[in-house]
């Protein structure tokens, strides 16, 4: 998930799904990591959640159920779960259109949609950075790249629109941040579903569209979410207070990506995370 803020260039998208694209993503992020704790230790608490919440989510999905994968970029995080849950089916959402047609040449069996998500169905500006096209989004250029970003149209739907998805299991949701217009948009498959959400919320706010960092937390506890950092999932936690999600954001922040999980399933997924990162037993002394 970390990736996704890289620079689509061509020869990540020729080795995605490939065993030396995954040999260069892990190498890459491991060399990042190393780099930040000898230059910058003070980011290496959020390079660590990403790379934790990553490893997570791409084996979290159980057998038979379906994973969205919205945001779909280049593909890793589809190549990874399929290579990790391989009898769970994976349906993904990407609106710039190239990347839409190299995801449906490499990933053929995966039902890869042409769309944002958003809480209403039409068609939206949306605004593609040429430079790192992982920062492309619905609210406006910004950010050094902001010049070269171009503007184009695209179709906007709502999650619950789509019919045959599946028992839905997990969500992972990276749109730059608008993921809240996402989760606006999927209110009935969420709440029939239950999923576990993994979303980013990094330090803007998009706040033209309405969706502050507060009107997340509020809408996820709202319907009985607890929000974790990803080094707390495996852990006796009951989620993070507003307080705490808001000071989570604050530079250096504690993580980019986050996990919400309904309160019904806080013991299964927890145990499940526990086996995914090969943990015993979880104490307040540690492992």
């Amino acid at each position: 998930m970390a990736a996704r803020g890289c620079s689509a260039i061509p020869w990540e998208r020729r080795l995605v799904g490939t065993w030396l694209g995954r040999l260069v993503i892990h190498v890459r992020d491991q060399a990042q990591l190393v780099g930040a704790v000898l230059k910058r230790p003070w980011v290496a608490e959020t390079l660590i959640n990403d790379s934790l919440a990553g490893r997570i989510s791409a084996r979290l999905c159980r057998e038979g159920m379906t994973f969205l994968d919205v945001g779909a970029h280049i593909g890793s995080v589809i190549d990874a779960v399929k290579r990790s849950c391989p009898r769970s089916r994976v349906v993904a959402f990407e609106a710039i259109p190239e990347k839409v047609a190299h995801l449906h040449k490499r990933f053929p069996d995966v039902d890869c949609h042409a769309c944002a998500l958003g809480e209403l169905d039409g068609e939206v500006s949306f605004f593609v950075n040429p430079v790192a096209s992982g920062y492309s989004s619905l609210g406006g250029p910004h950010g050094p790249d902001a010049a070269a970003s171009i503007e184009i149209r695209v179709p906007m739907r709502r999650l619950d629109g789509f019919g045959n998805l599946g028992k839905v299991d997990v969500i992972k949701i990276d749109v730059e941040g608008a993921e809240l217009g996402v989760l606006r948009g999927g209110e009935q498959v969420i709440q029939t579903h239950r999923p576990v959400i993994v979303f980013e919320s990094g330090p803007r706010t998009l706040e033209g569209l309405g969706y502050t960092k507060e009107a997340m937390w509020t809408w996820l506890t709202e319907r009985s979410y607890a929000v974790l950092v990803p080094n707390r999932l495996a852990n006796e936690d009951s989620g993070l207070s507003l307080d705490g999600f808001s000071e989570a954001h604050r530079f250096p922040r504690r993580t980019t990506n986050y996990f919400a999980v309904p309160q019904e399933r806080l013991d299964d997924v927890r145990q499940r995370a526990r086996q995914i990162l090969g943990l015993k037993r979880v104490d307040r002394a540690g492992v």
